[in-house]
């Protein structure tokens, strides 16, 4: 919408015209494609690794691309921080899985439980939001609050490098949201 306001008050020639809406255009696409995978990884892993449901699983991450293109407009989404972001993520929530699990079956449950503090540096308030999300899948973690940048973190032991996990995410996040 902002791009037709801009188009409309603009006094160049018809050929600027056009190089703005091809822009406009290829921004609009590249957000899609990044919908489409981003959805599609999702409906694969919930899959459990499966295509044999993908003409099913299409549908609803087409439905779902297009319908997060109206609800959440205008993400400066970049697909080549996608690369470095999934294998990060799906390595973590893996250990957070196994964590958990270990610790749930040991008779002792080693537990050092504390709350740790995290001054978040992304300014792109989907970034942030993704950043909170995420945080609950890394080893051990639970977000708890989050006010004036500063997420507040439950976290299961103390011992663990907590702090360069949460710098390393934010760091690969904000790859995704560089302009």
């Amino acid at each position: 919408m902002k791009l037709k306001r801009h188009i409309k008050t603009w006094s160049g020639s018809g050929d600027q015209k056009e190089r703005l809406q091809r822009q406009g255009f290829i921004a609009w696409a590249r957000s899609f494609a990044f919908r489409v995978a981003l959805f599609g990884v999702i409906w694969w892993g919930l899959a459990g690794g499966s295509f044999q449901d993908w003409p099913l699983g299409g549908v609803f991450v087409l439905a779902a691309a297009v319908s997060s293109m109206f609800l959440v407009p205008g993400q400066s989404l970049r697909l080549p921080g996608l690369p470095g972001f999934i294998p990060f993520f799906l390595h973590l929530s893996l250990l957070g899985g196994l964590d958990v699990t270990s610790r749930a079956f040991r008779p002792s449950m080693p537990l050092k439980a504390g709350i740790i503090t995290h001054t978040v540096r992304l300014e792109h308030p989907t970034a942030k939001v993704l950043f909170v999300w995420v945080v609950s899948l890394l080893p051990g973690t639970a977000s708890v609050q989050f006010t004036q940048q500063v997420l507040h973190i439950h976290v299961l032991d103390m011992h663990q490098p907590h702090l360069q996990r949460l710098q390393d995410l934010e760091e690969r996040i904000q790859a995704l949201f560089r302009s």
